[in-house]
């Protein structure tokens, strides 16, 4: 993950971290990126509770193109992935995984 990746990484994480509408502890979200679409999911955890439908209020739009933005970027340097999972947990690190 070159820096330029990093600042997609924080454009999504800061998307998905203000449209988060109700107090939560920790997030997972996941991607998989298809040549025409994208599948994403999110869970919080709130007081030990996983939501697996949370209350958001996020542009699907532009999250989509900062997905698409960062896999083109990978594609760009021979290393492709097909999704990519992002964890965190309130006052920790955000966690990147590729696959």
């Amino acid at each position: 993950m070159v820096t330029e990746d990093i600042n997609i990484a924080k454009e999504i994480f800061n998307l998905l971290d203000e449209g988060i509408l109700n107090d939560y502890d920790s997030f997972i979200f996941k991607a998989d990126v298809h040549d025409s679409f994208i599948e994403c999911e999110l869970s919080v955890t709130s007081e030990g509770i996983e939501i697996n439908d949370p209350e958001t209020d996020y542009n699907d739009t532009v999250l989509y193109d900062l997905i698409k933005s960062l896999k083109n970027k990978s594609i760009e340097r021979d290393e492709e992935w097909e999704s990519f999972v992002m964890n965190y947990t309130e006052g920790g690190e955000v966690k990147t995984k590729f696959n």
